[in-house]
């Protein structure tokens, strides 16, 4: 019906990484999802509902599945609004940092006389997520290539200044503006909480926050 095409700066490597990471959508995409619940995942694909924003409504039951061997990835609608679509995302490196990205939109039902409107938005929704995904991917390989550490961030806090590495030990997203509330900081990337007292992280992960 419709089809989007780019290249981003980030190698194949980096974006099989975020297409596989579907925690990042309600966090990364906050404008445009909701929540997610991952029902199933392996490491060439997953499957989970999705609420879209404003939240509230009826989830989607997607199924992301990645066929490696030809290059790209199926999302696939299986229940809720949209069932039965099919998003075919191909993939293509054509340097070590930069890979083309091309999104055909497959939607049952939709009338000849409003195939171009309804593939607009989905061109326009797919420039938005390739923009944020893009922005994340950068930077967790700038964050891998770093030969030297970020400078520490300092914060006053119980009457002491705490004094950490604004890197998430997860995949690595930006702490250097994130929130802190109740003495914990909330990676803007997939929402991973930690204890600045501590370091470690508030969800019960095995994962800590470097602090001094």
């Amino acid at each position: 019906m419709a089809a989007y095409q780019r290249v981003v700066e980030a190698s194949l490597v980096r974006v099989w990484e975020n297409v596989l990471d579907w925690e990042h959508l309600p966090w990364l995409h906050r404008d445009t999802f909701a929540a997610v619940r991952c029902t199933a995942e392996s490491r060439d694909g997953w499957r989970g509902e999705v609420e879209l924003q404003p939240g509230g409504g009826e989830p989607l039951l997607l199924d992301v599945t990645a066929d490696r061997a030809a290059g790209c990835y199926h999302t696939r609608t299986l229940a809720g609004p949209g069932a039965g679509t099919d998003i075919v995302t191909t993939l293509l490196p054509v340097a070590p940092h930069r890979t083309e990205v091309r999104v055909e939109f497959f939607v049952p039902g939709v009338p000849a006389d409003a195939a171009d409107v309804v593939g607009g938005v989905y061109r326009t929704l797919y420039a938005k997520l390739w923009d944020e995904d893009e922005s994340m991917m950068v930077r967790r390989q700038a964050t891998l290539d770093r030969a030297a550490e970020p400078e520490w961030r300092e914060v006053e806090l119980d009457g002491r200044t705490v004094r950490f590495l604004p890197v998430c030990p997860h995949l690595g997203g930006p702490l250097e503006h994130a929130s802190i509330e109740d003495g914990c900081i909330t990676c803007p990337w997939h929402g991973y909480r930690f204890d600045l007292r501590t370091g470690r992280n508030v969800d019960g992960r095995a994962l800590r926050l470097r602090t001094a």
